[in-house]
């Protein structure tokens, strides 16, 4: 891996941290405390073209590659995390219709999506069928030239709000990964169903749904690739939000480096700033190298991705450490300052919520950890 960055690559992170200065440090308290969703955040993220960044520049795209958008990631991460992920999030269905979808497809929901005007979901997840997708029972049935829908779905990230749902629903259970397929089912379609799921830690502004489809009929066209692509497909486009989640931790974990520095030089105790205290400097150390480490795991993984390596083992192990290292280190920033470190005013209390908010997204460690484990050793311990 070349550990220079290009020209362009430092354009794009220095784009993207001059707005989070400008305009996420505020707009991320404001929504956390609104629990509004950022519709306008949308259309100021098309401006900088960060809702395609991976999508074809012949859709609206900037087409930069997963590097090039991570970069981007962690700095607009160290604004707001919350704002960040509602918006990235939504990158997830377009990336498979990028990749998989037919001319007709692409040309129909991608320049909408970049542009800010349409919002899209991806729905995998169900009450019986979490990391397990091969347990999928949502069911996608032939009425000839017409799929009907019939199954629910849970945690679906902009469900409420998209215009547009992909649904991951099975063709034939007996053949499990085989009969999966990916549908995409326009907002108004009858027999489309959603409802809010409230009360998420963290990324209050976001929009978590309970999607139901019965009988819900959509043209057989809408299916995006063939019947038995549905689950790779699907992956193609978690792996680069996985990736994107890792950035996310790492810009988190920054800004709260960053916060508590400044603070351990205000802060004054026994006549000194408390900065000057060895136990204080030891926890802004451990972040500071958990950070780094983070960081570098985190780009490996998306320099991987954009060479078409094998990345499986290498996202996860990113993943896994970026997220949890997240977590301790705002707690060691609310350490640094104290009672003052518990409330909203001083931000941490919002990025430890916003940590914790996003350490299930994109699969458990736990099931990380079982996935490096399979690529290490060579030995599914989930297989039947």
């Amino acid at each position: 891996m070349d550990f220079e960055l290009t020209n362009d690559q430092k354009m794009f992170r220095q784009m993207a941290r001059e707005f989070a200065e400008r305009e996420l440090i505020s707009a991320g308290k404001e929504y956390d405390q609104s629990g509004e969703y950022p519709y306008e955040f949308f259309k100021k993220m098309a401006s900088l073209g960060l809702l395609g960044a991976l999508i074809p520049q012949k859709y609206g795209g900037l087409e930069i590659g997963v590097l090039t958008w991570i970069l981007m990631i962690e700095q607009l991460s160290w604004g707001s995390m919350s704002l960040t992920s509602v918006t990235q999030t939504g990158m997830l269905p377009g990336s498979v219709i990028a990749d998989a979808g037919n001319e007709e497809q692409k040309q129909n929901y991608l320049p909408p999506m970049c542009r800010g005007e349409k919002i899209y979901a991806l729905a995998a997840t169900e009450p019986n069928a979490g990391s397990d997708t091969t347990s999928i029972e949502t069911k996608a049935a032939l009425d000839g030239d017409t799929w009907v829908l019939n199954g629910n779905k849970v945690f679906v990230t902009n469900g409420n709000v998209a215009d547009m749902i992909i649904i991951l629903a099975q063709t034939d259970r007996s053949k499990r990964a085989k009969g999966l397929v990916l549908i995409a089912v326009d907002k108004n379609t009858s027999g489309l169903f959603s409802v809010p799921i409230k009360g998420e830690t963290g990324l209050r502004c976001g929009d978590i749904a309970q999607v139901r489809l019965t009988d819900c009929r959509v043209p057989k066209v809408n299916s995006i690739n063939e019947v038995g692509m549905g689950l790779k497909l699907a992956f193609g486009g978690i792996t680069n939000m996985r990736i994107c989640i890792a950035s996310q931790c790492v810009g988190l974990a920054q800004r709260s480096i960053d916060i508590s520095i400044k603070y351990a030089k205000e802060r004054h105790q026994f006549g000194k700033p408390i900065g000057s205290f060895q136990l204080v400097q030891a926890l802004i150390a451990e972040s500071a190298v958990e950070t780094e480490a983070a960081r570098w795991l985190t780009y490996n993984a998306a320099y991987r991705k954009d060479k078409g390596l094998p990345v499986a083992k290498e996202v996860s192990i990113a993943k896994l450490f970026s997220t949890e290292m997240a977590i301790r280190a705002t707690v060691r920033a609310i350490e640094i300052h104290g009672g003052y470190g518990c409330f909203e005013d001083y931000t941490l209390e919002r990025l430890n919520r916003e940590a914790l908010g996003i350490l299930p997204g994109g699969g458990t460690s736990e099931i990380h950890k079982l996935n490096i484990g399979r690529q290490m050793l060579d030995i599914d311990a989930l297989s039947r």
